[in-house]
């Protein structure tokens, strides 16, 4: 688990609601899944890595293969 200084949840919100928008722009769909890991992410809970291992399991739960 990663650990960092705390940020405020007004900083959390800001970071992302700049990382959606980049998406946005980019054509992705960002899920409540996707808005939560990266609320744990900003906040120091997970690591950038682990955050992305959530992400790839979280996608594939979504789109199991045939």
């Amino acid at each position: 688990m990663a650990l960092k200084t705390p940020v405020s949840e007004a900083h959390v919100r800001r970071v992302l609601a700049e990382v959606e928008a980049g998406q946005v722009t980019a054509g992705a769909v960002v899920s409540e899944t996707d808005r939560e890991i990266a609320r744990r992410q900003v906040r120091g809970e997970l690591s950038a890595d682990e955050a992305v291992r959530e992400a790839i399991a979280a996608t594939l739960d979504r789109f199991p293969e045939k």
